[in-house]
């Protein structure tokens, strides 16, 4: 894999254009140091992993209680059978929810947030994260629900393309390697 391997799929801002390739570097030094991965993600990167710890225990208790919910365990991955059939997934540090129909390339995608927060630490939630919820919802909310074409693609902001294509890359490499 070469440093050009990882390159922005939309056309991105100065600011926007730096931010991916930041997240770039730091997704292929981690995927070689995956001790260092972890203790950034539960260092650096707690609040995130911390809110992550948090959602799993509740899974576990509804899980107990709730039949309506199915958990498949893939890494980290909590697949959960609630809600509509495709509502995508969030990141949560270390782990992510997803629902169970979205192709599987929505788990790179995921996976390239927890290289987010990885470097961005606690920057993390004002930077990637309620910026990519309130995007999600505001385009569930005026364009999907009502079956219109939104103008651009979600991953077209460069947070949402650097998780895209730092995850594809991270799940690529690791594959190389077996």
């Amino acid at each position: 894999m070469q440093d050009k391997d990882i390159i922005p799929y939309y056309v991105h801002s100065k600011l926007g254009n730096f931010m991916f390739f930041i997240c770039t570097k730091i997704t292929k030094f981690l995927i070689k140091h995956r001790i260092l991965y972890y203790i950034l993600a539960c260092t650096w990167g707690i609040i995130m992993t911390f809110i992550g710890l948090l959602i799993t225990l509740f899974l576990v208790i509804g899980f107990l209680f709730i039949d309506s919910m199915v958990f498949k365990k893939y890494n980290w991955v909590y697949y959960i059978k609630v809600g509509p059939a495709y509502w995508g997934g969030f990141d949560t540090g270390l782990m992510f929810v997803r629902d169970q129909e979205s192709i599987d390339s929505l788990n790179q995608h995921e996976w390239g947030h927890s290289f987010q927060n990885c470097l961005l630490g606690p920057f993390m939630v004002l930077l990637v994260s309620i910026p990519s919820a309130i995007r999600w919802w505001h385009r569930e909310l005026k364009y999907e629900r009502k079956h219109i074409n939104p103008p651009t693609d979600y991953d077209a902001i460069w947070f949402e393309d650097a998780a895209s294509q730092c995850g594809k890359y991270a799940a690529n490499y690791l594959k190389s390697k077996k």
